[in-house]
């Protein structure tokens, strides 16, 4: 089949779940819903391992181009006076764990209660706190944790 056609449907459809079904993307691609890969994969007249590589490459380039500008905003809190090298260190190292932590608990949350995923939210959201406190972070340099329902001050 053309890759044309192949690669604009395959991120098409990438961002459609982006945007209709975050929880339905893992770090390791669309394990959570081999339906739609095979679905789709039937619709492009491809494999499921093409589909599959296909949403997992552009998973990763966006991976790596939100990486990019993480650390262009550091670069610039720290041309601005905002945080120090050691700091900006620091959060790259400590946004690092986060994200790993991330990947190898997304199994053991998805299978948790809302009551109790929310709990192990704010459990890490406190450690994280006491973490920047300690390091005189401010938290808004860690923007993901907006996605994650974890602003200050929010009950959840």
């Amino acid at each position: 089949m053309n890759k044309k056609i192949i690669i604009p449907a395959v991120a098409l459809a990438f961002f459609g779940i982006t945007i209709f079904g975050v929880n339905t993307v893992s770090a390791h691609g669309l394990g959570a819903q081999p339906e739609f890969v095979v679905n789709l994969a039937q619709k492009l007249g491809v494999s499921e391992d093409s589909v599959k590589n296909a949403l997992d490459q552009i998973h990763q380039e966006h991976r790596a181009d939100m990486q990019v500008k993480f650390e262009e905003r550091l670069n610039q809190a720290v041309t601005d006076g905002k945080i120090t090298e050691e700091q900006k260190q620091l959060i790259l190292q400590k946004h690092s764990e986060i994200m790993e932590q991330r990947v190898s608990n997304h199994e053991a949350l998805q299978n948790m209660t809302p009551d109790e995923r929310r709990e192990a939210m704010k459990s890490l959201h406190t450690e994280l706190e006491s973490w920047a406190t300690e390091h005189g972070i401010d938290l808004s340099y860690f923007r993901f944790e907006k996605r994650m329902g974890m602003r200050e001050g929010r009950e959840n």
